[in-house]
């Protein structure tokens, strides 16, 4: 064991277990209950803040307890990012919506990543995407 805890070592790894075992991956299983966990869409206007951090770790907490009671726990993540917010917040940096919202998409994913959430991202959605 180390000495000093290293979060951006042991956090890596773990989540890095996590994904290869592709724990939170919801799956088809009728003996089990079923809970779904949506905590909300955010729109991808730019950075995840603490206002995110804390919605999130809610619907996180209520997701892990639930799957530790033995219910088959969904819980999806989406992008509320269709519309004329979208646009405007584009045209202000410069950006074509698509440019500027797939670019948020991507930063805000991997914060989100980052805090260890057990997000089924096989069920990502996005608002703005046609299908």
């Amino acid at each position: 064991m180390q000495e000093n805890y290293q979060p951006q070592v042991v956090e890596k790894q773990i989540q890095n277990q996590w994904i290869e075992k592709q724990l939170f991956k919801t799956s088809e299983n009728p003996s089990q209950p079923k809970f779904y966990c949506l905590s909300m869409f955010p729109y991808p206007s730019g950075r995840l803040h603490m206002g995110h951090v804390r919605n999130y770790t809610i619907g996180d907490v209520i997701s892990r307890y639930r799957r530790m009671q033995g219910f088959n726990v969904l819980q999806p993540m989406g992008w509320d990012s269709f519309g004329m917010p979208a646009e405007n917040a584009a045209i202000k940096s410069g950006n074509t919506p698509a440019q500027w919202t797939y670019a948020n998409i991507d930063y805000m994913k991997n914060q989100l990543k980052s805090l260890g959430f057990a997000i089924d991202w096989s069920r990502e959605v996005a608002t703005c995407k046609p299908e």
